[in-house]
């Protein structure tokens, strides 16, 4: 029983397994590497983005505060205020609630808290005077201080704020007494909703208080911001009422498992916190089309090195499959009838001109054996 022949892979295919692994596995490596800190990158960047939008519209409601209780300073001064003329501050109150419809009510208080003059937007009955002595708002203005505060809802749904500016008496004397605004916030809900229109894209809010007690400002769905019952998931109030820097972000884990990427920033003045937060899916979606690209950019680099491999495999094994079959008809004596071998200038080709001396050495010998054969048959 003849021995088993021991199979052999082909040469072409263990060169291209070698070409392969040296010129991909390095390739892949170092891609993948790429990725990852390509993505960490963008993922920063969505995080630095998102907090400049907070940011922006923290500042946009600094400023929107800051436009009333700049008109209120200004109507203190007026000349109707300085003399404490009823009639000439009824005219001037009117003309600024005409100028400005966020005001939902301006009232003037003397030094000892007792209302004087009162203008409503919605209000037709005639409503007793009121008596401010006691309130936050009228302490803080007879100090000579700005009072911006005391957050509440209109009508019980549309949130609005306190504004409190003294009037001021001479060089050296106390004020005279206050002016009061109270200012309606669905503007800045309004500013959200511009900016945010498409709710599964991103949302937007302005929150003031703390984690257990909060009262929203104003949301990018102005129909959030109305009523009482309106408020932020839990897991988002946690995560930014709580915090001590003035701004920040992060992925957020809200209760239905669905990941959203939150940041905040501070009001100047009012210490509210403007919210911010888009679907992790959206935040990242640079990040995951660059990953894409990248994917299928290495994809095609395989292919094309897979065929490039090919190609050189079989140019480097060609020469010596030509040496196999002339091997083979030297075995089978038919030295005439060898293929044609390129000589080239590298190993293979002083292997072929080796091959080529052997087999005119052997033709030779073959051809000497021959000749003794017959002589020895003429003399048998």
């Amino acid at each position: 029983m003849e021995p088993k022949v021991k199979s052999r892979g082909k040469l072409a295919y263990k060169f291209l397994f070698w070409f392969l692994a040296v010129s991909l596995a390095p390739m892949w490596f170092v891609g993948w590497h790429l990725i990852g800190i390509s993505q960490e990158t963008l993922r920063s960047e969505s995080l630095r983005n998102q907090q400049a939008t907070a940011s922006g519209f923290a500042e946009t409601v600094s400023n929107f505060v800051s436009r009333f209780r700049t008109a209120l300073s200004i109507t203190a001064r007026l000349e109707g205020f300085a003399g404490m003329d009823r009639a000439q501050q009824e005219r001037d109150l009117n003309r600024v609630m005409q100028q400005n419809p966020e005001f939902l009510e301006l009232a003037v208080a003397d030094a000892r808290g007792r209302e004087v003059v009162r203008m409503g937007r919605y209000r037709t009955a005639e409503l007793p005077l009121r008596d401010f002595f006691d309130q936050l708002p009228f302490t803080a203005a007879m100090k000579g201080q700005d009072y911006a505060g005391g957050l509440a809802r209109f009508q019980g749904l549309y949130p609005m704020l306190t504004l409190a500016v003294p009037i001021p008496g001479g060089p050296n004397d106390p004020p005279k007494g206050i002016l009061l605004g109270q200012v309606s916030l669905s503007g800045v809900s309004q500013l959200l909703k511009d900016e945010f229109p498409d709710k599964s894209r991103g949302e937007a809010a302005v929150v003031a208080g703390d984690a257990r007690d909060f009262f929203l400002v104003a949301h990018s769905d102005p129909g959030l911001a109305y009523g009482t019952g309106a408020g932020l998931p839990p897991e988002v109030g946690k995560a930014i009422l709580t915090q001590t820097a003035k701004r920040g972000g992060g992925e957020i884990e809200l209760e239905n498992r669905r990941r959203v990427l939150g940041a905040f920033a501070e009001v100047r003045e009012t210490g509210w916190i403007v919210y911010v937060q888009q679907p992790i899916e959206n935040a990242y979606l640079a990040a995951t089309r660059m990953r894409q690209q990248v994917i299928q950019v290495l994809l095609w680099v395989v292919v094309i090195t897979l065929l490039l491999s090919l190609a050189i495999a079989s140019h480097i094994t060609q020469p010596i499959r030509v040496l196999q079959q002339a091997a083979e008809h030297l075995s089978a004596g038919r030295f005439e009838d060898l293929p044609e071998m390129a000589l080239t200038n590298d190993e293979i080709g002083d292997l072929a001109q080796s091959f080529i001396h052997m087999s005119d050495s052997l033709k030779e010998k073959t051809g000497e054996l021959l000749h003794a054969k017959e002589e020895l048959t003429k003399y048998g």
